[in-house]
């Protein structure tokens, strides 16, 4: 039997700091309700410094993903993790959450007693519902189905974004915004562990001498963003807290602009949420797990889980634009990667195009075509597997429905991810780091030269969005 301890989604002694501030309600009906002003940091900004320009360096305002945001004041939280009201915030009907959670208190299967959100992925893979892939299927019918409510589905059906979402399937997407906006909430308490010293340390740095803090018609809250890993420079801006309200003024915090350019390398970007990025990127230690960040199946791969990249900032963002819609409460980064060119020398390096000319041809779509069905690739192309570093186009389902077609000849030229760079069409290209000896590689050269930008999150308090 799975245990079922209520484990607080923000625990007491942290809830009861942010209530003497005005910034967390108590429980109601398994519910908090939270100020957006304590959850969703600013976004950086740059900070000049002698050396650079802004021609020469990437921030977080450089994003598009960081001005896609709605003003709320506050959001409503489940106050226990496990629970029922967590399987319908993360994005499921309350039905279907009451199924799921009967199933997680109760032994349904000796075999099976995972832990909370396993229930959720063992959900997705029992499922009698045809996955939807194309244009063609009906994506709501099929999310309908599977028991996601309406906010989640609407979310994966905004049509500015049909481009990227046809890149993967229904299922994945899904369950991919369901385990960050879970993770969103496992998170939630240490999250609020930091602000919380935060608050403390720019309390004494304001003159205060008490610990606990003061009542927040009489005192001035200072917020502060998270870090970029490197620090070159920071400035740290101090608005106040409007006293009437209750509700800080968030702080335009620090800035750690990254290079936009490094000689002998190459920069990679790949959009994700915080939780996830902070475990791929150690900012203290400058450790890089390449596997904290891996899914399968992907175009290049169908049975060991790999991160993909890209060399284009333009196809991170636009992800990160989707992601934030999707999961609103959720801190959404952008990770930046400078790959020394002695690494990339070093690697066997493997071309996929999906228009390739040269001898052998049609690699891209037949490595695709047994990917994208979950299925070993051919013998004959074995040795793409041999290959470290595989470069290629994103391939797109917008057109076909990759276990329904017989041959791979049936992948059209259309079924290629386009994005728009400088006001032009270019087919989107992405970095996969296919072996073990280039994911250690990758992992050990790439050390000190990771930077996170961090975007905000979709819904943020209007005083933020107005800095």
């Amino acid at each position: 039997m799975a245990t079922t301890a209520r484990l607080r989604t923000v625990s007491e002694d942290v809830a009861t700091f942010f209530e003497s501030c005005r910034l967390i309600s108590p429980i109601r009906n398994n519910y908090r309700r939270i100020s957006t002003a304590t959850i969703s940091p600013p976004s950086s900004r740059s900070v000049s410094s002698s050396s650079s320009s802004p021609g020469q360096s990437v921030s977080s305002e450089h994003f598009d993903a960081s001005f896609v945001n709605k003003e709320v004041d506050e959001v409503e939280i489940p106050a226990v993790l496990h629970s029922i009201e967590t399987y319908m915030y993360i994005g499921f009907t309350n039905d279907r959450a009451k199924i799921l959670w009967d199933r997680y208190v109760t032994v349904i299967d000796e075999a099976f007693d995972g832990d909370f959100f396993d229930y959720v992925r063992w959900h997705f893979e029992q499922v009698n519902v045809p996955d939807a892939t194309t244009s063609t299927d009906d994506w709501n019918a099929c999310m309908i189905a599977m028991g996601v409510n309406e906010k989640l589905r609407m979310a994966i059906l905004l049509p500015e974004f049909d481009d990227i979402r046809f890149t993967a399937t229904c299922k994945y997407w899904v369950l991919d915004a369901m385990e960050i906006c879970y993770c969103a909430l496992e998170g939630m308490d240490d999250r609020l562990r930091m602000e919380r010293v935060r608050l403390k340390q720019l309390q004494k740095m304001a003159g205060s001498t008490s610990e606990s803090p003061p009542p927040p018609s009489s005192t001035s809250y200072k917020l502060t963003a998270s870090l970029l890993p490197s620090e070159p420079q920071a400035t740290i801006l101090s608005p106040s807290c409007d006293a009437t309200s209750g509700q800080p003024t968030p702080l335009v915090a620090t800035t750690y602009a990254a290079p936009s350019n490094l000689q002998h390398h190459t920069m990679l970007w790949r959009a994700g949420d915080r939780e996830r990025s902070e475990a791929f990127y150690n900012k203290e230690t400058q450790e890089i797990k390449l596997a904290a960040i891996s899914t399968i199946p992907g175009d290049f791969n169908s049975q060991r889980k790999l991160a993909y990249w890209t060399p284009q900032r333009e196809t991170a963002d636009r992800y990160a634009q989707w992601t934030k819609h999707k999961v609103d409460i959720s801190e959404i980064v952008i990770i930046q990667v400078a790959v020394p060119e002695s690494l990339i020398k070093a690697l066997v390096v493997k071309y996929l195009w999906y228009n390739e000319t040269r001898m052998p041809r049609e690699e891209w779509r037949k490595l695709v075509y047994y990917s994208r069905r979950a299925e070993d690739p051919p013998p004959e192309l074995d040795y793409i597997e041999q290959c470290d570093l595989l470069i290629g186009h994103i391939a797109s389902g917008i057109n076909c429905k990759f276990e329904r077609l017989n041959h791979w000849n049936q992948i059209k030229d259309e079924d290629v991810l386009i994005v728009r760079i400088a006001g032009k069409q270019k087919v989107a290209i992405q970095w996969v780091f296919n072996t073990t000896k280039a994911r250690h590689g990758f992992e050990e050269q790439c050390r000190g030269k990771v930077w996170l930008h961090y975007l905000g999150t979709f819904k943020v308090s209007p005083s933020e969005s107005n800095s």
